[in-house]
């Protein structure tokens, strides 16, 4: 059985000696939960035009394993965006897609609402090809936050992701319950989130409390999140940061990671003379993260939209105090009072200053420790493998 799974939002990226990887939101864990499923596992996205050194690839990325699985890199007509006003190349791309589609015996289609995922699903209408979806986050809050053709088009693209969901034959949320509120599917649905945690032993809380309990003067925050995408909202972290400095909070360290240059917020740092105070330190690869989070002592998740939050389930894992915005589906994750308006520079550092307490530290990292528990990757796995084989059963 041929299973073809794609994606619109993620790129392939290729290094001079012609390997091939993906971003953090793939790696082997995750193509092993397709390649159980059938024969042959084809997997496409859009194609990244730069070329990485082979050094800089491995460290950022996560690689490919192309000799087990096939892949399809199809143009990116949203960079440059003058590319998606091309007749010629939205045609190029969608007989591609629909060239894979048409070549493949079931479909897995993951975050509908762009031109790769919504043509693939009109091929797969087109020729009876059984398929799912994999609804990832909200339509319109993802458009809205983008750009300012994202804010013309969002209306419209949370109609009409409503609209396709609705007639899914089979869907799966990573949320219990938030995803499914705003997009109600008639088939067969499931709600379980894609989060990928390493097996955590209670040692992990032990050493959390040990860590809190000798805690000096520095409290490190720690965000993990693109660095060039505004919607992320560091900045807002970093302006809180600034005012606690004028209210005698001097001890606060804010540590930032993921892809990107951070150009902006760099900008930021240097306006507000926070460069003893902040540090970005780039991508690290999925296992780094979790050694990084280790040495945080409050994660803090400023999004303006989120589905449900993987960095914050991970940060739970290892015992992280948290603090998020009131978005998407955290609400199912972090205590109502440990969350903050979007943007809302005052709530941030009230809830920051709230932190200083080692007890409100500790209290807050048992909560999330016991939270993660529910996302163990054994019961997440038995959950989703049984969706997914009925799926592929009974189609």
């Amino acid at each position: 059985m041929n299973l073809l799974f794609i994606q619109g939002g993620s790129r392939w990226k290729f290094d001079d000696c012609g390997n091939v990887y993906t971003d953090a939101n793939f790696n082997d864990s995750i193509w092993k939960r397709y390649e159980k499923l059938c024969d042959k596992l084809t997997v496409l996205l859009r194609r990244e035009q730069k070329i990485y050194s082979e050094s800089v690839a491995v460290s950022r990325f996560n690689k490919f394993n192309d000799k087990i699985n096939n892949y399809i890199a199809v143009p990116d007509i949203y960079r440059p965006v003058k590319k998606i006003l091309s007749l010629k190349k939205r045609r190029q791309v969608s007989n591609e897609i629909e060239k894979a589609v048409r070549n493949a015996d079931k479909i897995i289609i993951r975050s509908l609402g762009n031109f790769y995922t919504n043509t693939a699903l009109k091929f797969a209408k087109k020729y009876n090809k059984p398929y799912v979806v994999e609804v990832t986050g909200f339509a319109f809050d993802g458009l809205w936050y983008h750009s300012l053709r994202g804010k013309i088009v969002a209306p419209f693209k949370e109609l009409q992701y409503k609209r396709l969901l609705k007639k899914a034959p089979y869907a799966v949320y990573v949320t219990e319950e938030a995803l499914q509120k705003r997009y109600p599917c008639n088939g067969i649905t499931l709600g379980c989130s894609d989060v990928e945690l390493p097996p955590v032993s209670e040692n992990v809380l032990t050493n959390r409390i040990n860590k809190i309990l000798n805690q000096k003067d520095k409290i490190v925050l720690g965000t993990a999140a693109f660095l060039d995408v505004g919607w992320k909202g560091q900045k807002y972290v970093i302006k809180a940061l600034s005012e606690l400095k004028k209210k005698g909070y001097d001890n606060f360290e804010y540590r930032l990671i993921g892809a990107g240059k951070g150009e902006k917020l760099k900008k930021l740092i240097a306006k507000l003379h926070l460069e003893d105070s902040v540090v970005i330190l780039g991508a690290l690869s999925h296992d780094q993260v979790f050694d990084w989070l280790d040495t945080v002592d409050v994660y803090i998740q400023p999004s303006f939209q989120e589905g449900l939050c993987r960095a914050l389930i991970e940060a739970m894992s290892r015992a992280c105090p948290v603090a998020c915005s009131d978005v998407g589906g955290n609400y199912e994750l972090v205590s109502k009072d440990k969350m903050f308006k979007k943007g809302n520079v005052n709530q941030i550092v009230d809830m920051l200053i709230l932190y200083v307490s080692k007890e409100v530290q500790i209290a807050e990292a048992e909560r999330s420790f016991s939270v993660a528990k529910n996302y163990d990757k054994t019961l997440l796995d038995t959950k989703r493998e049984s969706f997914f084989n009925k799926f592929i059963a009974n189609t």
